[in-house]
């Protein structure tokens, strides 16, 4: 599935608390990648965020808030293509699979979680590069 990935862990607290985590994936059109975003293991996520900055739109990529799944709020591109990879979120997993790739999934993807009257975090910077295998 994935050609090569390289990861980058910048701790901004201790490992326990918060870890910033860049990312390079590389996929085939057609593939299903996994977008990693780890975040804190306990207390209760109010608010997730995937997007894509480069959209230039206000929708995401997936939208998460009071324990439900906002698809109104997803960019038309995603809708049907993106799901947790734990519904639960067990031990802070906030990894999503985006199914199907395609070239124009191509770009940056950012994840962000926000508690109770706390500011949102970022967690997780992606970058995906889909390319047919002949390229």
């Amino acid at each position: 599935m994935f050609d090569s990935r390289k990861i980058l862990f910048v701790c901004l607290l201790p490992c326990s608390v918060i870890c910033l985590t860049s990312e390079e994936i590389r996929a085939k059109p057609g593939d299903n990648v996994i977008l990693q975003c780890r975040g804190p293991r306990e207390g209760v996520i109010e608010l997730l965020e995937w997007s894509k900055p480069d959209l230039k739109s206000e929708d995401y990529v997936f939208y998460f808030r009071d324990e439900n799944v906002y698809e109104r709020y997803q960019h038309p591109l995603f809708r049907g293509r993106v799901e947790l990879r734990d519904p639960q979120m067990k031990e802070g997993d906030f990894a999503v699979i985006l199914k199907n790739v395609t070239i124009k999934d191509s770009g940056t993807y950012v994840c962000y979680y926000g508690n109770a009257g706390s500011r949102l975090h970022l967690i997780s910077n992606i970058t995906l590069t889909v390319r047919d295998s002949g390229s």
